[in-house]
Order: structure tokens, then sequence, then C-alpha cells
């Protein structure tokens, strides 16, 4: 269906060009406004991370207004309750009513993946989906309107084996690298995060030829305590968790309760909150966890922040301590993405700017906003500006992302970001968390190791 739906998209691209003549595509664009839009859950179950997602891309997208020559940016913004087929009604809206020039933060596996089509036919630029779906994955398609930043599961998969095969991260003291014959586990879940994840290990293992060390076993939550001893059984090197959320939790607690020592390997997508529920009054977990991560702000022996470095007037909503204890984080964390939210007054409902300088999801909605800038910040001719233009500057070089390393769309790659940190569950000063113990690397890094 994909491919379908590429080739319906070229055809209508070069319909418009001869339709438009040079200018191509256009809409969404005046001498006051560039318009554009996102459906978001801001309210219910999902409230938590839409709101904070889209405050963070209005402060950047403030700042962008007051501080450059041209049409400023105007965010339109519709709660599609986290529904896909609400997202798909909602984004057709932006499109054909609101006539928006792009879709910035396009929000959550279910409408990522009910608006796919729609997008890929319409060719509107879509700048950083809010998920890690392989709907977004596509490799070697020139000029596809389909910008996303954030990783994909299938491009993390292949990371996951890469960090298995390459790492030194083995043996009684976790400096060792993996057995040249030790198997590798693979349990996936079976639903569209874990059989996302296992198509990129399919795709590395393949590449590696090591198909017959590896093993994979689907799983669930509800059959995690069966599966696990199955697992264990295979005598494995290191077991690659191709799951998030309940199922992840399941299989650390059941691996846990099968006193496992085997390292394992897990997506950016699980927070500690997914392995804490398996550790028995706050202590440490017989085996070590392993997991990447693409937003990096951490420096190990960097200062707390200065009052200037966060803005405002030099104190953190929530946070009562000096500021000399947040030490550990880079000046471009605190100086970039913190400063700017404590230095904007805005506001939705409960939540206010300020009070997210340390809220992943706000994160997020401003490394999506700052790549939509960074694009604009490429125009020469606002006046001429076409959507194909867009893509066409957005494909010219790879874009530097603030806390995130750089992103690469050139000869047609949508495969999200391609280089990541790698993290370890440990004791932090904060607690429980996951720590940096690898900074942002390419795979092509990782593989060379």
């Amino acid at each position: 269906m994909k491919k379908v739906f590429l080739i319906a998209f070229a055809l209508l691209l070069t319909v418009t060009l001869i339709g438009c003549g040079p200018q191509g595509t256009r809409q969404g664009i005046d001498e006051e406004f560039i318009y554009v839009g996102n459906t978001a859950a801001t309210s219910g179950a999902f409230a938590g991370v839409g709101v904070p997602f889209n405050l963070a891309m209005q402060v950047v997208f403030d700042e962008y207004n007051a501080t450059h020559e041209g049409p400023d940016i105007k965010f339109i913004h519709y709660d599609d309750g986290f529904n896909g087929e609400t997202g798909l009604a909602l984004t057709k809206k932006l499109v054909e009513e609101d006539k928006v020039f792009a879709l910035v933060g396009h929000f959550g596996t279910n409408t990522v993946n009910a608006t796919m089509d729609y997008l890929l036919e319409s060719g509107i630029p879509m700048i950083y989906g809010v998920t890690g779906v392989n709907s977004l994955f596509f490799e070697d398609v020139p000029g596809n309107n389909i910008l996303s930043v954030q990783p994909i599961y299938r491009t993390e998969g292949r990371m996951m084996v890469a960090r298995a095969l390459h790492e030194s991260l083995f043996g009684p003291n976790g400096d060792a690298k993996l057995g040249a014959t030790d198997k590798i586990v693979v349990l996936y879940s079976e639903d569209d995060a874990g059989q996302s994840i296992k198509l990129g290990i399919e795709d590395e293992v393949a590449s590696a030829n090591i198909g017959s060390r590896v093993v994979y076993l689907p799983f669930s939550a509800d059959t995690a305590t069966s599966v696990i001893p199955t697992a264990l059984a295979q005598n494995p090197g290191v077991i690659l968790l191709s799951a998030n959320q309940a199922p992840a939790t399941a299989a650390a607690i059941a691996l846990r309760s099968n006193e496992s020592t085997v390292p394992v390997l897990s997506s950016y997508v699980n927070s500690a909150a997914v392995f804490a529920p398996a550790q028995v009054d706050g202590a440490a977990l017989p085996f070590n966890i392993y997991a990447n991560a693409w937003v990096d702000i951490a420096q190990t022996g960097a200062p707390g922040p200065t009052a200037a470095q966060i803005g405002a007037d030099g104190t953190l909503a929530g946070w009562a301590l000096d500021l000399a204890y947040l030490a550990g984080f880079t000046a471009e964390y605190w100086e970039g993405f913190v400063h700017d939210l404590n230095s904007s007054d805005l506001v939705d409902g409960d939540t206010t700017a300020r009070s997210l300088w340390a809220n992943a999801y706000a994160m997020a909605g401003y490394v999506a906003a700052s790549t939509f800038v960074s694009l604009l910040e490429e125009v020469e001719d606002f006046d001429k500006l076409t959507w194909e233009g867009l893509i066409e500057i957005a494909e010219s070089k790879a874009f530097d992302l603030p806390m995130a390393g750089t992103i690469d769309w050139r000869d047609g790659q949508r495969v999200g970001l391609t280089s990541l940190a790698l993290t370890k569950f440990q004791l932090t000063a904060s607690g429980w968390n996951f720590a940096k113990v690898r900074e942002i690397e390419s795979i092509d890094q990782v593989r060379a190791k």
C-alpha cells in the first residue's frame, strides 16, 4: 500500500508542477504568517504528553517570531483525543480548510498511522512525527514529504543489534564484547511496537549474517511468566527486549523472578518507570539493562547552571534548592531549552511553560519546533517558498538539532535519527534512572568498534 501511494504522490507532484509552473505547491503563507498545525491529545489520559509538547513548540515559535524578519509562524492546534479517526478528520481540516503550509509535531501512533496514506497523497510537508512507528520509515525516496526526526522503531532495532555485537558491555566486569558464538534471544511483544522493532533487528541480523545465533520468542504481558524460562533455557549472552511499556515491565519482572543475570538491551521508549516495578525494595536488579537514547543532556563533571543561563528571575518552578545541586547537564540544555521555557509566560490550563524545564515531552516538542525553524532559516525568499522548495531545503544538508545530534534527509532517507546515545539503568543522585554510558554515535561508528 505504501508503494502505491508513493507512486500516486509522484504522479500528483508531476501534475501539480505542470499545472502551477515553477512555483509548485504553495499554500499557508501570506505576508503576515506561515501557518502550521498539528492535532494532538491535549485532554484526557494523554494530555500529560500533548500539553507539554505543544507548549514547548509554541515557545520556540514565539522566539522565532520575536527575532526573525519576514512572516511569523502561526500555530493551529486541534485536540484529537489520541483517536486515529478523529486525527485523520482534523488533519484534513488543517490541510484543506485551514490551508496550513506544514504539519509540525504530527502527534501519536494512532493519528500517524491513520493519516499516512493521506499525507503521502496530499504531499504536505510533515516535520517530526511524535512516535516511532514504522509507517514513518522510508529509504531512498527523494522528495518524500515525510520528514521524520524522532527515532523510528525499525532504525532502533538495527542499533540494538549493533550494540549487542560491537559494544563492550558483557562478561563479569561488563567490559567485554559478546562472544562470537553467544546466542542472542529476541523477546518481542505481539503488538505494533514489538513487531516494528523486531523488523529492524531482523535487518541487522541479516546484514551481519548471524541468523543462526538468534532466537525469536513472542510474548505479551500475560505470557511473560511462561516465556522467560524458555528464553533463559537458550543460555543467551544477551536479550534484546523488543517491546515497550506493559510487556517490557512484565518481562523485567519475570527475568528478576528467574534470577537472570543476562544483560538486556531495550528501546529508548522504556523509561526508568518501566523497570522500577521489577525491583524489590528498590534494590538493584540481578541483570544490567541498557537502552538507547536520542535526547542527550547529560555531561559528566558539568557544573550546575547559573541564574543567567536559566533566564527569567534565576529560579526554577518547583525547585527550592541551590542551582549547584543541578550539576551534570550540558550548557546547551540550560541556555537553550530551559532558558527559553523559563522565560516564557505561556500557559495551558494549569500547566505553565516554566514548569516544564525538566519535562521529556516538552523537550521533544522543543526539538520538533526547532527542526522546522532550522528549515525556515535556510529560506532565501518566502514569497517563492513552496512545499517542494521546503523539501529541497530539507534534503540539502544534515541539520543540527538541540540536545539530539543531527538529522540527515539527504538522498531520500526518512529513517529518523540514526545517531543515538546509550544509557544504563543504575542508581543516580536522583534515584534509579537511566544514565549515559556512551555518547551519541551513529550506527556505523558502533559497527566499527
